[in-house]
C-alpha cells in the first residue's frame, strides 16, 4: 500500500468484529509507534496493549465511569443531536467491542530539564499517529480516544494498568471493522494552511 493510501484511507471505526488481532500483527503495529520522532530523542512513551478478557472487562468497567462523567459535556455539545450522544456514550463504555485496546502513556519520570511536558505529549501523539497508520496498513481499524482525559481518569487508568509510567495520553481501540464499508471521510475544513 502506498503511504498516500494509508494517510487518506484511514478512518476512525467505532464498531468492531469480535475477531482477535493476531499477536504478531499487534507487535508490528506497536513497533511502528516506537519508531516515531521525539523531542531530544527521549522516546517518552509507554504502551499497554489490552487483549485478555479479564483485563478488557476491567477496562470496560473503568470506561463506563468515563462515559458517565462525559455525559453532561456531550449532552451540551450535541444538544440538537441526542442520537450522537447515545452512540458516543455506548462506544466509550463498550469500546465498540474492540478485541484489542492500546493505552498510550507519557513515560516521563523527569524530563523537564530537556523537554517541556508539552513536548513530551507531542512526542507521544506522534507515536500514536504512527500506530494508527500502521494498523490501517495491516488491515486493522482503529479509533483514537481522549474521553478518559476529559473525564479526569488518566491517573486511575495509569494506576490500574501501568503503575509508574506517567499519565495517560490517549486510548486507541483496534480491531476489524464490523461494517461492510469504511466510514465516509468527514469534509476537510477550509483555510487550514498557508504557503508564505
Amino acid at each position: 500500500m502506498e503511504f498516500k493510501d494509508v494517510v487518506y484511507g484511514r478512518r476512525s471505526v467505532r464498531k468492531f468484529k469480535d475477531t482477535p488481532v493476531d499477536d504478531k500483527i499487534l507487535k508490528e503495529i506497536v513497533d511502528a509507534a516506537l519508531w516515531a520522532p521525539s523531542g531530544v530523542n527521549l522516546q517518552p512513551w509507554y504502551y499497554v496493549v489490552i487483549r485478555t478478557p479479564e483485563k478488557m472487562t476491567r477496562l470496560k468497567e473503568m470506561m463506563s465511569v468515563v462515559s458517565d462523567r462525559d455525559r453532561p459535556h456531550l449532552e451540551e455539545r450535541f444538544s440538537a443531536h441526542p442520537e450522537v450522544v447515545k452512540t458516543t456514550l455506548s462506544f466509550i463504555s463498550t469500546l465498540g467491542g474492540a478485541p484489542a485496546v492500546v493505552l498510550a502513556f507519557r513515560d516521563k519520570p523527569d524530563y523537564t530539564w530537556a523537554l517541556l511536558d508539552e513536548g513530551v505529549v507531542q512526542s507521544v501523539a506522534a507515536s500514536m499517529e504512527n500506530l494508527v497508520l500502521s494498523a490501517y496498513d495491516h488491515g486493522v481499524s482503529s479509533c483514537w480516544m481522549t474521553a478518559a482525559n476529559q473525564a479526569h481518569m488518566t491517573k486511575d487508568l495509569r494506576d490500574e494498568f501501568a503503575p509508574g509510567h506517567g499519565e495517560l495520553v490517549g486510548i486507541i481501540a483496534l480491531g476489524y471493522n464490523a461494517a461492510e464499508e469504511a466510514p465516509k471521510a468527514p469534509k476537510r475544513k477550509a483555510d487550514k494552511f498557508v504557503l508564505i
